[in-house]
């Protein structure tokens, strides 16, 4: 029995990365929104230049910073799986346990960082940005590959060797303008671009290998990744026979 991957064009290649590029550039929009209407309460600038000449500034802070994130990440991780699900609807499921299990790693992710958040205030205002791409970077990583083993776990091995390779580029990229940057508003503003890049790179290029290798199956008529985790299967189904005819003795 042979578990082939699934057919893919450029075209469909092409469109999921645009769908990914358009989540977080929606994602981006309501966060600004968000904090436009509570700018009396979060006025980040005005924060960040208090923190520079070091005076001092509310302890909930770190906390404001942690919850946008989570807003941010948690609108465009479920706005993107939506419009994958519309565009390929055989390979992104609608279904309520991949949507809560992803709900469950942005809100664990959330949880674990938040305090790591009020540490690097403390110690040093500008370290909190790079809280907030550490962040922001596993979200993207981690929901990319959950969404691919929930949906298609038996080439999960295709995502997830490329996501490894593209979060260690899109790290070094990021940390290389972000560090070329002297104020922390354009740092902030560099890190509010380059993630829905990064996203929409993830996306395309993750796409580009499996199509990659959807031909490159074609032409062998091989399927090593698919086939570890068949092989993996009747391994489990023999020692499962062999266990009941012991039993049955």
């Amino acid at each position: 029995m042979s578990f082939w991957p699934k057919k893919i064009e450029f075209q469909e290649v092409l469109i999921n990365s645009l769908w990914s590029l358009i989540a977080w550039i929606v994602g981006s929009v309501v966060i600004l929104l968000i904090t436009f209407l509570l700018w009396n309460s979060i006025n980040i600038p005005w924060t960040f230049a208090k923190a520079q000449i070091w005076i001092e500034t509310s302890s909930i802070f770190p906390l404001i910073l942690s919850i946008i994130t989570l807003i941010w990440t948690t609108i465009t991780i479920f706005l993107t799986y939506k419009l994958l699900n519309m565009t390929s609807n055989e390979r992104y499921k609608k279904n309520i346990v991949i949507v809560w299990q992803l709900a469950f790693f942005v809100f664990l992710t959330y949880l674990f960082v938040t305090p790591i958040y009020i540490y690097a205030w403390l110690i040093d205002y500008n370290y909190i940005m790079y809280v907030f791409l550490v962040h922001t970077l596993l979200v993207i990583f981690w929901t990319s590959v959950i969404m691919e083993l929930l949906n298609n776990y038996r080439h999960i091995l295709i995502w997830l060797y490329w996501s490894f390779i593209w979060l260690f580029i899109s790290i070094i990229f990021t940390v290389l303008i972000f560090t070329s940057l002297d104020t922390w508003i354009a740092r902030l503003i560099s890190l509010v671009i380059l993630i829905p890049v990064i996203n929409f790179s993830t996306t395309f290029f993750k796409q580009l290998f499996q199509l990659a290798y959807y031909h490159y199956y074609n032409y062998t008529n091989l399927d090593q990744l698919g086939d570890i985790f068949y092989q993996i299967e009747l391994e489990e189904k023999e020692i499962l026979r062999e266990e009941e005819e012991k039993n049955t003795i």
